[in-house]
């Protein structure tokens, strides 16, 4: 081990492939420089010691020469949280240069016990514009997140639209949500295969959505509005790419509108980033984002992309995308989409993002950079 070598612990809610922080993460170490920086991660998505992500990271990310910390899930129990946490940082916590907590509602503690074993530098990362779709859980972060914004060293946004919301007038550094641009370029003879194993016709029109399955995504919304556009086009299918708790709640509504046979919850896949080739536009009515890695991963496939108001503009990187309030009513949602539809496949999206710093490789190395930086000034 070289002795500059930079050693930093990342601290996420899962290393769930579906979730975008993880992705975030992943790529990040996926392109990195092991002789400058090494990657370890911590935690929180086990229950009673059982994994609550079938689909994770965890064992890839060990095979690749990373520790992997976790900690039972806060939201079951915060003082067992508090305590494990306390505990590892006990343990590992002096082996580290740098701590990056991607959990604003949890470096309250994450980021203090970081302090009290002597990390001289802890960085804060603001990957959503809101911290909760809940009131009640908006009204519990504001404190959670104001603490541990005092314990942060340095701050890091995926865009500016989410630094603001989580840092307001306090300087903070955009690192783009880079990906492996290439992995995700349109393949036709992937969508032929996929759609073939799907139950999908060439011809079929498909919507597409990629998230977990939680009200922040507003799926239902994305179903309603897909079932009034299948009565126009009836041989249109949904594809729907994510798990999640309201996996069950999405099903009834899925079933109420009569959409079984043509909405397909395909759940997490190892090959998602084929899958887009799958689909003719990517939906996301979010209820709010950050600048989500799905958006971006949707682009370099070349899909044209349809947007809620609340997913901040930045995540229109080519400048192809289309936006529109959700108070808007159903038939504008229906007849938008289809005009999202008919602009086609935007085969110049991957030069684009290459362009404007999104591939993982170049957003890999910002980060390295701004870690060598922060090492540099003490």
């Amino acid at each position: 081990m070289s002795a500059k070598q930079l050693r930093v612990l990342q601290v996420v809610p899962s290393l769930s492939r579906a979730a975008g922080v993880s992705r975030f993460v992943y790529n990040m170490e996926r392109y990195h420089d092991e002789k400058r920086v090494h990657y370890d991660f911590m935690h929180h998505a086990i229950r009673d010691g059982v994994y609550m992500h079938e689909k994770r990271y965890d064992e890839e990310l060990k095979v690749r020469g990373c520790s992997v910390y976790p900690v039972n899930y806060a939201g079951d129990d915060l003082r067992r949280f508090m305590h494990e946490v306390h505990e590892v940082f006990e343990k590992i916590g002096s082996n580290y240069d740098i701590v990056h907590c991607h959990m604003p509602n949890s470096a309250f503690c994450v980021l203090r016990e970081a302090e009290l074993v002597g990390i001289e530098h802890r960085v804060l990362h603001s990957h959503l514009n809101n911290s909760s779709d809940k009131f009640l859980h908006r009204l519990r972060n504001a404190p959670l997140n104001a603490i541990g914004k005092h314990y942060a060293t340095d701050c890091i946004a995926c865009s500016d639209d989410a630094g603001r919301f989580l840092f307001g007038s306090r300087p903070f550094t955009v690192i783009n949500n880079g990906i492996p641009l290439e992995q995700f370029a349109y393949d036709s003879e992937s969508r032929k295969l996929l759609r073939s194993e799907l139950d999908i016709k060439e011809a079929d029109p498909v919507v597409g959505c990629v998230g977990r399955l939680v009200k922040q995504k507003n799926f239902p919304f994305a179903v309603r509005v897909f079932a009034k556009f299948h009565e126009a086009f009836p041989d249109a299918k949904m594809l729907i790419l994510g798990d999640g708790d309201d996996r069950e709640e999405l099903e009834g509504i899925i079933t109420s509108e009569h959409l079984s046979n043509v909405v397909i919850l395909a759940g997490v896949r190892e090959d998602i980033n084929k899958l887009y080739s799958v689909m003719d536009v990517f939906f996301m009515p979010s209820l709010y984002e950050g600048l989500p890695v799905s958006a971006v991963e949707a682009q370099a496939a070349g899909l044209p992309c349809m947007y809620s108001y609340n997913v901040p503009r930045e995540t229109d990187i080519t400048g192809t995308g289309t936006f529109l309030s959700l108070d808007a009513d159903i038939d504008k949602w229906t007849k938008t989409l289809e005009n999202t539809f008919n602009r086609g496949r935007l085969t110049d999206n991957p030069a684009l993002l290459e362009q404007r710093g999104y591939s993982a490789k170049a957003n890999a190395e910002l980060l390295m950079q701004h870690y060598e930086r922060l090492m540099e000034s003490k």
